[in-house]
């Protein structure tokens, strides 16, 4: 558990859900993501093999970040992250980012994937204030015509995994 002051948010890792806490983060996922949310098949999932962090203000969920490990030793892929639209543009993305970096990185894992649509330049731009830099363009990848920006940043600190 983390808690950053700046924020007010405290960032926690989950092992497991229960069914109100599995409820709600899919809801939640759903409001922020869409249909590119994970479900209540693949949260349960990531929670016990992967890593599921939530990001709290005053005991009540503002995000949540899905990553799990890469094939390649040392990476990890977040494949979800998000900050639920009432509490954007307030900085708690980037400190949610943030947070669930510093705690990769003390798990020992040297590098943090993620991809985002070429034209959304909010997550991008999040992305680029974190530290990650654009690794290639990956054509078709959700479909035909469907491209995603691979983005890459160094996690510091580490151990080495």
């Amino acid at each position: 558990m983390r808690n950053l002051a700046d924020s007010g948010m405290e960032i926690r890792r989950l092992t497991g859900l229960d069914p109100g806490q599995l409820s709600r983060l899919v809801r939640y996922g759903r409001e922020s993501l869409g249909d590119a949310a994970p479900d209540e098949w693949m949260l349960p999932v990531i929670a016990a093999f992967g890593y599921l962090f939530v990001g709290r203000i005053d005991g009540t969920i503002a995000g949540s970040a899905q990553v799990f490990r890469c094939r390649q030793e040392g990476d990890l892929y977040m494949d979800a992250f998000y900050i639920r639209p009432d509490r954007r543009r307030r900085g708690m993305g980037r400190a949610m980012l943030e947070g669930v970096m510093e705690h990769l990185s003390l798990e020992g894992y040297h590098r943090l994937l993620v991809t985002a649509a070429p034209g959304n330049r909010e997550a991008t731009a999040l992305y680029e204030t974190a530290g990650f830099g654009e690794v290639e363009v990956l054509e078709d990848f959700y479909g035909a015509g469907r491209q995603r920006l691979l983005l890459a940043a160094p996690l510091t600190g580490g151990g080495g995994r």
